[in-house]
Protein backbone atom coordinates (compact mmCIF):
# COMPACT_ATOMS: atom_id res chain seq x y z
CA UNK A 1 0.00 0.00 0.00
CA UNK A 2 1.51 3.27 -1.15
CA UNK A 3 2.14 5.81 1.73
CA UNK A 4 -0.10 9.44 1.69
CA UNK A 5 3.17 11.32 3.21
CA UNK A 6 5.98 11.37 0.71
CA UNK A 7 5.65 15.08 0.79
CA UNK A 8 6.88 15.82 4.58
CA UNK A 9 9.09 13.26 4.95
CA UNK A 10 12.32 14.89 3.99
CA UNK A 11 11.66 18.04 5.99
CA UNK A 12 11.08 16.15 8.91
CA UNK A 13 13.31 13.39 9.26
CA UNK A 14 15.45 15.19 11.84
CA UNK A 15 12.60 14.97 14.24
CA UNK A 16 11.96 11.32 14.27
CA UNK A 17 13.77 10.57 17.54
CA UNK A 18 12.02 13.50 19.23
CA UNK A 19 8.33 12.19 18.11
CA UNK A 20 9.00 8.58 18.81
CA UNK A 21 9.23 9.90 22.08
CA UNK A 22 6.30 11.71 22.55
CA UNK A 23 4.63 10.11 25.60
CA UNK A 24 8.28 11.08 27.43
CA UNK A 25 7.85 14.57 27.08
CA UNK A 26 8.56 17.16 30.24
CA UNK A 27 7.07 15.15 33.31
CA UNK A 28 4.47 13.73 31.37
CA UNK A 29 3.39 10.47 33.30
CA UNK A 30 2.78 9.33 37.31
CA UNK A 31 5.92 6.96 37.95
CA UNK A 32 3.58 5.62 40.68
CA UNK A 33 0.78 3.44 38.85
CA UNK A 34 -0.36 1.34 41.96
CA UNK A 35 -4.13 3.34 41.82
CA UNK A 36 -7.14 0.97 41.03
CA UNK A 37 -7.21 0.92 37.60
CA UNK A 38 -4.20 1.71 36.48
CA UNK A 39 -2.22 -1.03 36.86
CA UNK A 40 -3.05 -2.19 33.23
CA UNK A 41 -3.44 -0.17 30.18
CA UNK A 42 -6.51 -1.24 28.04
CA UNK A 43 -5.31 -1.64 24.56
CA UNK A 44 -9.40 -1.47 23.11
CA UNK A 45 -8.85 2.37 24.77
CA UNK A 46 -5.85 3.58 23.32
CA UNK A 47 -7.15 2.18 19.82
CA UNK A 48 -9.87 4.02 20.49
CA UNK A 49 -8.10 7.36 20.98
CA UNK A 50 -5.68 6.78 18.56
CA UNK A 51 -8.38 6.08 15.85
CA UNK A 52 -10.17 8.88 17.16
CA UNK A 53 -7.53 11.68 17.13
CA UNK A 54 -6.78 10.80 13.79
CA UNK A 55 -10.15 10.43 11.85
CA UNK A 56 -10.31 12.76 8.80
CA UNK A 57 -13.16 15.59 9.13
CA UNK A 58 -14.51 17.75 12.07
CA UNK A 59 -12.93 16.57 15.82
CA UNK A 60 -15.73 16.53 18.60
CA UNK A 61 -13.32 16.16 21.93
CA UNK A 62 -16.30 16.30 23.79
CA UNK A 63 -18.15 12.77 22.31
CA UNK A 64 -14.64 11.00 22.21
CA UNK A 65 -14.65 11.33 26.24
CA UNK A 66 -18.08 10.65 26.34
CA UNK A 67 -17.13 7.78 24.62
CA UNK A 68 -13.85 7.17 26.80
CA UNK A 69 -15.98 7.77 30.26
CA UNK A 70 -18.71 5.12 28.80
CA UNK A 71 -15.98 2.54 28.97
CA UNK A 72 -15.53 3.16 33.10
CA UNK A 73 -11.82 5.46 32.15
CA UNK A 74 -11.83 8.36 34.56
CA UNK A 75 -10.55 11.53 34.00
CA UNK A 76 -7.63 11.31 36.07
CA UNK A 77 -6.61 8.13 33.86
CA UNK A 78 -7.08 9.98 30.37
CA UNK A 79 -4.67 12.25 31.61
CA UNK A 80 -2.21 9.86 32.84
CA UNK A 81 -1.92 7.30 31.37
CA UNK A 82 -4.10 7.18 28.14
CA UNK A 83 -3.37 10.45 26.36
CA UNK A 84 0.71 9.97 26.61
CA UNK A 85 0.36 6.37 25.56
CA UNK A 86 -1.64 7.48 22.48
CA UNK A 87 0.86 10.01 21.86
CA UNK A 88 3.90 7.14 22.15
CA UNK A 89 1.63 5.13 19.65
CA UNK A 90 1.64 8.13 17.32
CA UNK A 91 5.07 8.91 17.56
CA UNK A 92 5.83 4.88 16.52
CA UNK A 93 3.40 4.89 13.82
CA UNK A 94 5.15 7.98 12.07
CA UNK A 95 8.56 6.16 12.50
CA UNK A 96 7.21 2.96 10.98
CA UNK A 97 6.14 5.60 8.19
CA UNK A 98 2.20 4.58 8.86
CA UNK A 99 0.91 7.44 8.89
CA UNK A 100 2.41 11.13 7.58
CA UNK A 101 4.12 14.05 10.46
CA UNK A 102 1.09 16.72 9.70
CA UNK A 103 -1.22 13.54 10.65
CA UNK A 104 1.05 13.24 14.08
CA UNK A 105 0.96 17.25 14.11
CA UNK A 106 -2.89 17.39 13.77
CA UNK A 107 -3.73 14.83 15.89
CA UNK A 108 -1.41 15.69 18.72
CA UNK A 109 -2.79 18.68 18.63
CA UNK A 110 -6.21 17.03 19.20
CA UNK A 111 -5.04 15.37 22.23
CA UNK A 112 -3.97 18.40 24.04
CA UNK A 113 -7.54 19.52 23.27
CA UNK A 114 -8.88 16.67 25.14
CA UNK A 115 -6.33 17.52 27.94
CA UNK A 116 -7.80 21.63 27.78
CA UNK A 117 -11.29 19.68 28.85
CA UNK A 118 -9.69 17.79 31.81
CA UNK A 119 -7.50 19.99 32.82
CA UNK A 120 -8.70 22.30 35.91
CA UNK A 121 -8.19 26.19 34.56
CA UNK A 122 -5.22 28.04 35.95
CA UNK A 123 -6.09 30.02 38.87
CA UNK A 124 -3.62 32.43 40.82
CA UNK A 125 -3.71 31.14 43.57
CA UNK A 126 -3.19 27.54 44.63
CA UNK A 127 -5.30 25.72 46.46
CA UNK A 128 -4.84 24.57 50.28
CA UNK A 129 -3.86 21.01 49.32
CA UNK A 130 -0.72 21.85 47.67
CA UNK A 131 0.86 24.21 50.35
CA UNK A 132 0.04 27.02 48.29
CA UNK A 133 2.68 25.84 45.52
CA UNK A 134 3.24 28.21 42.39
CA UNK A 135 4.79 27.08 40.16
CA UNK A 136 6.13 28.71 36.43
CA UNK A 137 6.21 26.10 33.74
CA UNK A 138 8.37 28.20 30.71
CA UNK A 139 7.82 26.51 27.09
CA UNK A 140 10.73 27.31 24.06
CA UNK A 141 8.84 29.69 21.28
CA UNK A 142 10.51 27.12 19.28
CA UNK A 143 9.86 23.84 20.89
CA UNK A 144 6.51 22.04 18.90
CA UNK A 145 6.70 19.63 21.53
CA UNK A 146 3.78 20.90 23.86
CA UNK A 147 1.52 18.20 24.79
CA UNK A 148 3.47 16.56 27.60
CA UNK A 149 3.67 20.01 29.62
CA UNK A 150 0.21 20.46 29.52
CA UNK A 151 -0.35 16.55 30.46
CA UNK A 152 1.81 17.72 33.79
CA UNK A 153 0.05 20.97 34.01
CA UNK A 154 -2.84 19.17 34.62
CA UNK A 155 -1.32 16.78 36.89
CA UNK A 156 0.09 19.25 38.90
CA UNK A 157 -3.20 21.39 38.81
CA UNK A 158 -5.44 18.34 40.04
CA UNK A 159 -2.54 18.34 43.15
CA UNK A 160 -4.09 21.57 43.70
CA UNK A 161 -0.49 23.78 42.45
CA UNK A 162 -0.98 26.98 40.33
CA UNK A 163 0.68 26.38 37.37
CA UNK A 164 0.70 29.36 34.98
CA UNK A 165 2.35 28.97 31.04
CA UNK A 166 4.84 31.33 29.70
CA UNK A 167 5.29 30.27 25.85
CA UNK A 168 8.11 32.02 23.97
CA UNK A 169 8.76 34.59 26.70
CA UNK A 170 11.78 36.76 26.56
CA UNK A 171 14.24 36.26 29.21
CA UNK A 172 13.45 39.71 30.71
CA UNK A 173 9.58 38.27 30.74
CA UNK A 174 10.29 35.48 32.36
CA UNK A 175 13.05 37.21 35.33
CA UNK A 176 10.33 39.47 36.06
CA UNK A 177 7.34 37.36 36.34
CA UNK A 178 9.96 35.71 39.15
CA UNK A 179 10.62 38.29 40.70
CA UNK A 180 7.72 39.81 41.15
CA UNK A 181 5.13 37.11 41.19
CA UNK A 182 6.49 35.08 43.64
CA UNK A 183 6.86 31.46 41.99
CA UNK A 184 8.02 28.39 44.43
CA UNK A 185 9.50 26.62 40.84
CA UNK A 186 10.27 27.46 37.65
CA UNK A 187 9.68 24.19 35.57
CA UNK A 188 11.28 24.25 31.91
CA UNK A 189 10.78 21.99 28.94
CA UNK A 190 13.09 20.51 27.15
CA UNK A 191 12.00 18.57 23.64
CA UNK A 192 15.53 18.79 21.75
CA UNK A 193 19.48 18.97 22.58
CA UNK A 194 20.07 22.05 20.80
CA UNK A 195 17.54 23.89 23.57
CA UNK A 196 19.90 22.87 26.00
CA UNK A 197 22.11 26.47 25.41
CA UNK A 198 19.32 28.11 25.69
CA UNK A 199 18.01 27.08 28.78
CA UNK A 200 20.87 27.58 30.37
CA UNK A 201 21.54 31.34 29.63
CA UNK A 202 18.25 31.50 30.84
CA UNK A 203 18.96 29.87 34.21
CA UNK A 204 22.38 32.18 34.67
CA UNK A 205 20.23 35.04 33.72
CA UNK A 206 17.81 34.09 36.37
CA UNK A 207 20.46 33.32 39.12
CA UNK A 208 22.10 36.55 38.47
CA UNK A 209 18.96 38.72 37.96
CA UNK A 210 17.16 37.35 40.98
CA UNK A 211 18.52 37.26 44.75
CA UNK A 212 16.74 34.04 46.18
CA UNK A 213 15.59 32.27 42.88
CA UNK A 214 13.37 29.47 43.18
CA UNK A 215 14.11 25.86 42.66
CA UNK A 216 15.01 25.61 38.76
CA UNK A 217 13.97 22.35 37.36
CA UNK A 218 14.09 20.63 33.65
CA UNK A 219 11.88 17.87 32.57
CA UNK A 220 10.86 16.45 28.76
CA UNK A 221 12.15 14.57 25.94
CA UNK A 222 15.61 15.84 26.01
CA UNK A 223 16.25 13.84 29.35
CA UNK A 224 15.98 10.83 27.07
CA UNK A 225 18.54 12.53 24.33
CA UNK A 226 21.35 14.15 25.88
CA UNK A 227 23.49 12.48 29.06
CA UNK A 228 24.62 15.33 31.51
CA UNK A 229 21.19 17.39 30.97
CA UNK A 230 21.90 18.90 34.71
CA UNK A 231 25.52 19.99 34.27
CA UNK A 232 24.86 21.59 31.04
CA UNK A 233 22.13 23.90 32.19
CA UNK A 234 23.25 24.25 36.19
CA UNK A 235 19.26 23.81 37.11
CA UNK A 236 18.56 22.36 40.40
CA UNK A 237 17.23 18.80 39.21
CA UNK A 238 15.92 17.28 35.83
CA UNK A 239 12.84 14.43 36.28
CA UNK A 240 9.73 13.40 34.57
CA UNK A 241 7.94 13.03 37.65
CA UNK A 242 5.56 15.75 38.78
CA UNK A 243 5.77 14.47 42.38
CA UNK A 244 9.44 14.94 42.58
CA UNK A 245 9.09 18.23 41.48
CA UNK A 246 6.70 19.51 43.89
CA UNK A 247 8.30 17.36 46.55
CA UNK A 248 11.27 19.61 45.76
CA UNK A 249 9.20 22.47 46.14
CA UNK A 250 7.57 21.28 49.43
CA UNK A 251 11.02 20.87 51.50
CA UNK A 252 12.44 24.46 50.54
CA UNK A 253 9.49 25.53 51.73
CA UNK A 254 9.39 23.26 54.94
CA UNK A 255 13.62 24.28 55.48
CA UNK A 256 12.64 28.24 54.71
CA UNK A 257 9.94 27.90 57.44
CA UNK A 258 12.38 26.30 59.65
CA UNK A 259 15.25 29.14 59.34
CA UNK A 260 12.54 31.77 60.12
CA UNK A 261 11.62 30.74 63.75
Amino acid sequence: MANDHSDDRTITDEYRPDVSALASTVISVLNDKGDEGTRTIRNSVVLKLVDGVLRPGPFDPEALLDDLRDSRISADQIVDIYIPQTAHELGAMWVDDIIGFAKVTIATARLQGLLTLLAPPWSAKPSESANDTNVLLILQGDDSHTLGPHVATAQMRRMGASVRILFGASSAKIVQALSDEGYDMALFSGSRPDALAKIAKLVKRIRAGILAPPPLVLGGIVLNLADGVKEKTDVDLVTNDVKVALKLCENKKTRNRSLAR
